[in-house]
């Protein structure tokens, strides 16, 4: 039986810094630093697996899951861990890629690194797309700004909404010079065009929310007050797997919504939330969550939604809407608006685990 080798890699675009360390062994037996060329890859962890049992591990980054799916697809055991949870030392000042490899095949062999969910390739996919359209609203966004700020320098503000009848009925009538006007018409059309892709990434996103692997889980997302097809898919593309959080504190954690703490000796202190998580998860949450300061009436649209789900489902979201709709008001009292958002946003979290963890029981034979 072979020994087992504990593989820590400091992937880069360019190279890979390995560090193998084997079990029993009171250091590595190994460090090279290999071209980031798969010829070469599967060279050298051929040769090593002629000695060992190789797992490899390396840290999540910009370059994605690439190496993770080559490793799999060569028949090695490969894993990725958070960046954030590897543990190092306080007083450690030198860093380097093969310090961080060594790191990394230590801890792998202590069992002390949180590894990191893998999305399948068409996950990662609609994820990317889901991405991308938040990518284009942002930039939407600094366009409506930069207009108003160019209308500024004019002495002029824009009377509405940007792209309403009123708005482009005042914009025909403006003249500044050629030059100013073409400053202008390109931001215009620069706008045009963003809403134009982001309208057409709306219908594909909802296209894909109605497609077998997101039907269910979206439907049953939506059935919550204040989500829609667009927040839906973007927990279900962030968050992928509800089942691997034990609770809904895991959760909570996960997204970065529960208080930082620092206690000693005694004396507790609370801070800010650790918005360690996903921000696209929290944003979105604490958009959702405006719909509970309102009275908690089921609205006709509210009980379409409910049309075709279980009963365990309408229960939660009605439970859902009293409760939060009392807490909000009870905190809003006694705290500023935004630290009263976010302490209902961690509490919907709770809720949506619920949901989830119900959405996904088998049914009874």
């Amino acid at each position: 039986m072979k020994n087992i080798a504990y593989v820590g890699i400091d992937y880069h675009q360019e190279f890979l810094a390995v560090v193998v360390l084997p079990s029993g062994e009171s250091g590595p037996v190994d460090r090279v630093e290999l071209e980031n060329d798969p010829k070469k890859i599967k060279k050298y962890m051929s040769k090593l697996s002629k000695r060992y049992d190789i797992k490899t591990c390396y840290e999540a980054s910009s370059c994605g899951y690439f190496f993770y799916r080559q490793m799999f697809s060569w028949g090695y055991s490969c894993q990725v861990v958070a960046p954030s949870k590897i543990p190092q030392k306080p007083g450690n000042r030198v860093k380097t890629d093969f310090k961080d490899a060594e790191n990394i095949a230590y801890q792998f062999r202590n069992g002390s690194l949180t590894f990191v969910h893998i999305p399948e390739v068409e996950e990662e996919a609609v994820r990317s797309l889901v991405r991308c359209r938040k990518a284009f609203k942002e930039t939407s966004k600094r366009v409506k700004l930069q207009i108003h700020a160019l209308l500024k320098t004019q002495g002029l503000k824009v009377p509405g909404k940007l792209g309403s009848i009123k708005c482009e009925a005042w914009f025909k009538e403006l003249s500044f010079g050629e030059l100013m006007d073409r400053v202008l018409t390109e931001f215009r059309t620069l706008l045009e065009y963003l809403n134009v892709r982001i309208t057409e990434m709306d219908r594909e996103i909802e296209r894909l929310s109605n497609t077998e692997a997101y039907a269910k889980n979206a439907k049953a997302l939506q059935s919550l007050k204040g989500i829609s097809v667009l927040s839906s898919m973007i927990l279900l593309t962030e968050i992928i797997d509800f089942k691997r959080f034990p609770n809904p504190k895991a959760l909570m954690g996960f997204l970065g919504l529960t208080p930082s703490e620092y206690s000693s000796s005694g004396i507790k202190r609370y801070g800010g939330i650790t918005k360690a998580g996903n921000s696209s998860c929290r944003r979105i949450l604490a958009e959702c969550v405006q719909h509970y300061k309102k009275k908690p009436i089921a609205t006709a649209a509210l009980k379409a939604k409910w049309e075709g789900q279980p009963a365990e489902h309408t229960a939660i979201a009605l439970k859902c809407m009293h409760r939060l709709h009392k807490r909000y008001w009870a905190l809003e009292k006694r705290k500023p608006k935004n630290v009263a958002t976010i302490a209902i946003a961690r509490e919907f979290v709770g809720f949506i685990w619920s949901l989830m963890q119900n959405n996904n029981k088998p049914c009874a034979a």
